[in-house]
């Protein structure tokens, strides 16, 4: 299926489909040095190019804007933090919370880090 539609902002696109999914060809600008962090992080993550890292940065980004997170810092130090999206809640208790500088990153790579217990999410 191909069809051309004009959006919202004027420009004309191709639509492609794709099984169930209708794919957009666009034409933009972005800031050279986001392409080039995009390709390389698509190249590491085995991934067919920049497209593929922009798509996910939209999809993360709408996510993000359907919640919101509210905080409560308490006198004892824990911090208790809600985020609300749609008809969940997610309820955290955090103990602390502070930003460490001047860190060896050797002691921060992912194979340190699951050496260690922690587990990426």
């Amino acid at each position: 299926m191909v069809q051309s539609d004009e959006c919202y902002c004027g420009i004309k696109a191709l639509t492609v489909g794709r099984g169930e999914s209708v794919r957009a060809k666009i034409t933009t600008t972005i800031e050279e040095a986001l392409l080039n962090q995009a390709k390389v992080l698509a190249k590491q993550e085995g991934l067919s190019g920049a497209n593929a890292i922009i798509e996910r940065a939209l999809e993360l980004y709408f996510t993000s804007i359907q919640s919101e997170v509210w905080e409560k810092s308490l006198p004892s130090g824990w911090i208790k933090k809600l985020v609300l999206k749609g008809d969940s809640i997610l309820y955290e208790n955090i103990k602390c919370r502070k930003a460490m500088e001047n860190c060896r990153p050797d002691d921060y790579t992912p194979e340190s880090l699951k050496a260690k217990g922690w587990k990426k999410v």
